[in-house]
């Protein structure tokens, strides 16, 4: 498959690998408490059981959805365009490949089930994500973050972030419009068209994550791609102060975790 032509002011897919590589450790000590539950949920969300079938695992990150197909007995290769990721536990985890989203080192047909927790929203025009998916599998199972996804951790995280020196990443901000693109059920519904699949079921969930307290909250957004080596970089006194900080901001009760997302379930015509 060629490659698409980058677009003017397209995610930069090689700083967000580098991004992602050097934050794999710290998203295993944060991030997935979040991302693991939301793996298990698009899982579930399958309209066929997954057990007995041939499962990618698109990008796989952490590992947190091919844990959840593995649990529902299918057959899982996972596939990330940040090797660091793959590396992240690697002994409890499937055979795995360095892989982009746009050009899959797999066959036609090579999968019953195309599973891509949070990643297709990465590409700048996740229809081409789309498009790959449904050429190396029958079933894409995708999910991305609803378009009135938020949490007051975000902004208190980044609040005492930024005052201690950290400033956005220049792909970060390229990020969040490419996720935009397909943040209602309307919206997914044309990027799924775009790509050339059929909508099968595709839904807005809210998922309570209630267990989730203060610190949790904080280390679930400093462990984020866009601000972990920030992070890493920092003195344990200044990363403490930092985390102080940021737990002032969000209050000694804040609201609970709650995930809007949309999950989507397409396959080829």
């Amino acid at each position: 498959m060629v490659r698409p032509r980058p677009r003017r002011g397209a995610v930069p897919l090689n700083q967000l690998a580098e991004a992602y590589s050097d934050g794999a450790a710290a998203w295993a000590d944060g991030p997935i408490l979040v991302y693991r539950r939301l793996a298990e949920r698009l899982v579930a969300f399958s309209p066929v059981p997954l057990e007995g079938r041939r499962v990618l695992d698109l990008g796989s990150g952490t590992g947190e959805g091919s844990r959840a197909a593995l649990a529902a007995g299918a057959r899982v290769i996972a596939t990330d365009l940040a090797a660091e990721m793959l590396r992240v536990g690697r002994a409890g985890r499937p055979p795995s490949t360095a892989g982009d989203a746009v050009a899959l080192p797999f066959r036609h047909d090579s999968f019953d089930v195309v599973l891509a927790p949070f990643s297709l929203n990465h590409l700048d025009d996740p229809a081409d994500g789309v498009r790959e998916a449904g050429r190396t599998g029958r079933l894409l199972l995708a999910s991305t973050h609803a378009a009135d996804d938020d949490h007051p951790a975000k902004a208190a995280v980044e609040i005492a972030l930024g005052e201690s020196g950290w400033e956005r990443p220049p792909w970060y901000s390229k990020l969040k419009v490419s996720m935009a693109a397909w943040g209602t059920v309307e919206q997914a519904r044309a990027v799924v068209e775009r790509g050339g699949l059929d909508p099968v079921l595709i839904e807005r969930h809210e998922i309570e994550l209630a267990d989730l307290g203060p610190r949790d909250m904080v280390a679930w957004r400093m462990g984020l791609a866009q601000s972990a080596a920030f992070v890493a970089a920092l003195s344990a006194d200044d990363r403490e102060r930092v985390v102080a900080r940021a737990l002032h901001l969000l209050g000694p009760d804040p609201v609970p975790v709650v995930p809007r997302v949309i999950f989507v379930a397409c396959e080829g015509r």
